[in-house]
């Protein structure tokens, strides 16, 4: 059987007609059904800016990861290097018991 395929344009266009023709509800919508959905709204918002911001903050903190990572392995190298190397004179006589 062959499927009916309806262009994105003709279910916009019907979707909205439904719409527009449906009669009021005339029906009372109180005060904590629109706080709740209100709160919802601000929960899905700070969401999508969180997981937006995450997104796009994702390769500053790999750089700065990666920064601080070849700092402390510089670090480690140089203590290493220090401990190998013997103690600078310091122009004084040793002590002798």
């Amino acid at each position: 059987m062959k499927q009916r395929r309806y262009r994105p344009g003709v279910l916009w266009f019907l979707a909205s007609a439904l719409v527009l023709i449906a009669p009021p509800a005339l029906a009372y919508v109180g005060p904590g059904a629109g706080l709740s959905l209100l709160g919802t709204l601000w929960g899905l918002l700070a969401a999508v800016v969180a997981a937006v911001g995450y997104v796009l903050l994702w390769p500053f903190r790999s750089v700065l990861r990666r920064r601080r990572r070849a700092r402390s392995q510089a670090d480690a190298g140089l203590a290493d290097r220090r401990e190998a190397r013997p103690p600078a004179p310091t122009g004084r006589q040793p002590e002798t018991d």
